[in-house]
């Protein structure tokens, strides 16, 4: 998308990067933090306006119950048009330039634990330990502790989709700081909405008054003296902001119920067929990808995870029109009474179906301006899964997908594929990329020393 440098901007004005837009409502101080305007950044968008380097945002995308690889990886490698997308990653054609797939990467770690040995490894680089834990750190803690230690969530934000159970493996969690003790995610939008607008420690306002008062009134007078100072760019961009904070304001008060009790009762109103908290639908992925979205633009964090389904979760894909049954046994064990073709089949509507709720985010990644490109540009999506082919337990061929362009780090538009090769070079590549200076990454099997160069730009 053609936009114009901020070098044309006739009025621009330096900004402090950290700039707010504040309001106070019954007492509580309301802040709404601002996305990257081109007056906190030099010249040319690629740096903030003291020089200081863009740091890349970076997310882990999780999904229980694997892939079948005859259905996920594509015919052919290479780059650009040496290769087409996949059946499985039809609903992220689109994104097709800020996509790599690695295919042929095996978990080196023995299948000790069925759902757990795997996702330990490509999350940590070790084995899982009993009682669905890990020995490490994972991929994305790792990386807050490079990129994160100034924004309001240095520990980054979580999220998930589906909160069914997961048979133990490693509970609901895909973050960990190490052993004992895992991030669990948020499955409440309206909850999360009220976290981002809680900063530094400020008091949170009455969630009464937030929902009786739209939150654009109560910062109209800041807004309008900001206004005055931006050149033009930076106030389409700033009206853009505030517009979608007032459209996500909107859907999620139309969740909660009108007599304040705090209890989201009617999820449905927010988003059509969107469900109740914890449930699995493409719309509850929307309203997550709104606020991810918005706290990765604004840098109040730029580390979250995503948890769509956990490890083995027996959660049922209703919308993918697979029946209120669970799919980690009727599809991605294939015990559906209507037989091994029909459960086979359901397992690869299904996987496209996660895809199809990954491509939110995406989307509206890629639909964000950021510095001199756009947010996805400045992203880096890790996502995985807790099995490859999930009938067998395999754990090769995994499933392992990085999506955006790293600040300019990534190659994208690459089907690159090793037969055999450790899964645990991919995560410590991206770490890496991040300024990591370990020379490893993992333990015992998982430990690698070797990156992945045909992912970098």
């Amino acid at each position: 998308m053609s936009r114009t440098p901020a070098t044309h901007n006739a009025r621009r004005r330096l900004l402090p990067r950290r700039a707010l837009l504040r309001g106070v409502l019954g007492g509580a101080v309301i802040a709404v933090p601002l996305p990257r305007l081109a007056g906190m950044l030099n010249g040319n968008g690629t740096a903030l306006a003291d020089g200081t380097p863009l740091q890349p945002r970076f997310v882990t995308w999780f999904f229980g119950n694997g892939a079948d690889p005859t259905q996920w990886v594509p015919a052919a490698v290479g780059q650009g048009d040496a290769w087409a997308i996949s059946p499985s990653l039809v609903p992220l054609a689109e994104f097709k330039a800020w996509l790599s797939v690695l295919s042929g990467f095996a978990v080196k770690v023995p299948a000790i634990y069925a759902h757990k040995s795997a996702p330990a490894a490509v999350l940590t680089g070790a084995q899982a330990v009993d009682g669905g834990d890990v020995q490490l750190p994972s991929l994305d803690q790792k990386i807050a502790a490079l990129i994160n230690a100034d924004t309001a969530f240095p520990g980054g934000v979580h999220v998930g989709i589906s909160d069914v159970t997961g048979a133990g493996a490693l509970d609901f969690n895909i973050s960990f700081n190490g052993p004992n003790a895992p991030n669990p995610p948020e499955y409440s939008p309206a909850a999360l909405f009220a976290k981002l607008l809680t900063l530094s420690g400020e008091q949170q306002p009455d969630p009464a008054l937030l929902r009786r008062k739209q939150l654009l009134d109560v910062i109209a007078e800041d807004t309008r003296q900001l206004q005055a100072q931006l050149g033009r760019e930076d106030q389409i961009r700033l009206e853009r902001h505030l517009d979608g904070l007032d459209q996500l304001q909107t859907q999620i008060d139309a969740t909660i119920n009108a007599a304040d009790c705090g209890v989201p009762i009617d999820p449905d109103a927010a988003y059509p067929n969107r469900g109740a908290d914890g449930s699995i639908s493409v719309d509850r992925c929307r309203a997550f990808a709104d606020l991810l979205t918005f706290a990765l633009s604004c840098e109040l964090t730029r580390v979250a995870t995503q948890v769509f389904s956990c490890a083995a979760c027996h959660a049922p894909y209703i919308e993918a029109g697979l029946g209120n049954v669970t799919f980690h046994e009727d599809f991605g064990h294939r015990l559906s009474p209507q037989g091994v073709d029909y459960a086979t089949a359901g397992h690869h509507a299904g996987v496209a179906y996660t895809m199809s709720c990954l491509s939110e985010l995406v989307r509206r990644l890629r639909d964000t301006p950021d510095g001199d490109g756009n947010l996805l540009d400045n992203s880096v999506i890790y996502t995985t899964s807790c099995v490859a082919l999930p009938w067998d337990h395999l754990m090769t061929d995994f499933p392992m997908l990085v999506l955006g362009k790293g600040g300019g780090l990534l190659r994208g538009d690459l089907h690159h594929r090793v037969d055999g090769d450790n899964t645990s070079k991919v995560p410590f590549t991206l770490l890496k990329l991040f300024g990591s200076q370990e020379a490893s990454f993992g333990k015992d099997e998982g430990l690698v020393s070797e990156t992945v160069p045909a992912l970098l730009a």
